[in-house]
């Protein structure tokens, strides 16, 4: 039980992460009524959350490396408690920006350690795509829950105090997390014996945990292509946009519980990679689907909700890579690379899309490119085993 009591705790601290960082979306009207902003700067403020995020998640896992993953970890809520105060109580959008910054820096710091805190309880058990799966998915829950309680909370709560929720919320994940956390016995501390802040990562390690990056930073720029363009594409095939959008939501929805959903399925698989690629090849096929399909079929409510559930099961059984890819002495730095990969490409790839989908004129672009990108991840998928089976042959040679 002890192990998915600090599961709870990390899911927690995740899904105040993701409150957080929606918060500026949920509470836009308030804001730029109450401040004066506009909506550039709404927009600056929401960015400045993960724009640091490669470097932040590099910091992260080095920090991780050298003082520990729990007081990283705790270091990055209080970060988040702090910038979340300072932009509820200071105004000036200066000053916001700045809070923003700060608070998506502890941000990034955590998310890095939720994942290895999480591989180190978990690890070489059957349960480990399940527990991998519901702290992934506790980020867009989070997304989810800011959008939906926040406007209805304005209703009757000022500004500030709505500002100040995310904050709240953070500060109550720090106190059980600090409560709750016990370090596995199979990892050894930071500044204990054998002192973990002085281990290497191997070549092999760092190629590993490089394609799995590849691979989660390619899987989710597919994932949120699917999902944000879906609304463009089906009023491309003539639906009113308010309908669009709604229909559209459908797809996010259904995403959100099948992540959860396919690490507890992936948990008793027999064959896990034949698993993932065949999640890969189907979610590939239900783009390019709803991308040249009928706009009637395409539209309907029964194939989003199928479009959705097909994109999330592969999550989990992504997660599980870098956790194989690393050594537990040198898991935390990994995690930083393996995430710093990730920002990058989460960074790099939405405005590449959007210049796809206007030099294409075609609302079909974004959904073949997320489709192509799914192709790849089989590439990917069976290059790591590919390599992790030699840096296991040079390992028992002595080659490592």
């Amino acid at each position: 039980m002890q192990r998915w009591a600090i599961l709870l705790a990390l899911t927690l601290a995740r899904i105040s992460m993701g409150v957080q960082f929606q918060s500026i979306a949920a509470l836009a009207p308030q804001i730029s009524t109450a401040t004066g902003f506009s909506l550039a700067a709404i927009g600056a403020l929401m960015g400045a959350y993960l724009l640091p995020g490669a470097v932040a998640a590099l910091f992260g896992g080095w920090a991780g490396q050298k003082i520990g993953d729990i007081r990283t970890a705790q270091a990055g809520l209080v970060l988040m408690v702090i910038g979340g105060m300072a932009g509820a109580l200071l105004p000036g959008f200066d000053v916001q920006l700045v809070a923003r910054s700060l608070a998506g820096l502890g941000a990034v710091a955590l998310n890095v350690m939720l994942s290895k805190m999480a591989g180190d309880w978990f690890q070489g058990r059957s349960d480990l795509p399940l527990a991998m799966g519901l702290l992934v998915s506790s980020w867009p829950a989070g997304l989810a829950l800011a959008m939906l309680l926040l406007p209805i909370l304005a209703q009757d709560l000022s500004l500030q105090t709505l500002r100040l929720l995310p904050a709240a919320l953070c500060a109550v994940s720090l106190v059980l997390l600090t409560i709750v956390w016990r370090a596995p016995s199979a990892v050894t501390p930071a500044g204990g014996a054998g002192r973990l802040g002085a281990a290497r990562l191997s070549r092999s390690e760092v190629l590993l945990v490089g394609m799995a990056g590849i691979l989660w930073g390619f899987y989710n720029v597919a994932f949120i292509a699917a999902i944000s363009w879906s609304a463009d594409r089906l009023a491309a095939g003539g639906a009113e946009a308010v309908e669009a959008a709604t229909a559209g939501s459908l797809v996010g929805w259904a995403a959100i519980i099948s992540v959860a959903g396919g690490g507890w399925l992936a948990r008793g698989l027999t064959r896990p990679d034949l698993a993932a690629l065949g999640c890969f090849a189907v979610s590939g096929l239900a783009l390019s689907f709803f991308a040249l399909g009928a706009d009637g079929l395409v539209g309907h409510p029964a194939f989003l909700v199928t479009l959705g559930l097909c994109l999330g099961p592969a999550a989990a059984m992504i997660m599980t890579l870098p956790v194989e890819a690393a050594r537990p002495e040198v898991r935390a730095l990994a995690m930083g690379i393996y995430m710093a990969i990730y920002y990058a490409l989460m960074g790099l790839a939405p405005p590449i899309l959007g210049a796809v989908r206007t030099a294409t004129e075609s609302a079909a672009a974004p959904h073949l490119s997320a489709a192509a990108i799914m192709a790849a991840c089989i590439c990917l998928w069976i290059g790591f085993r590919y390599v992790q089976r030699q840096a296991k042959i040079g390992a028992s040679n002595g080659r490592s």
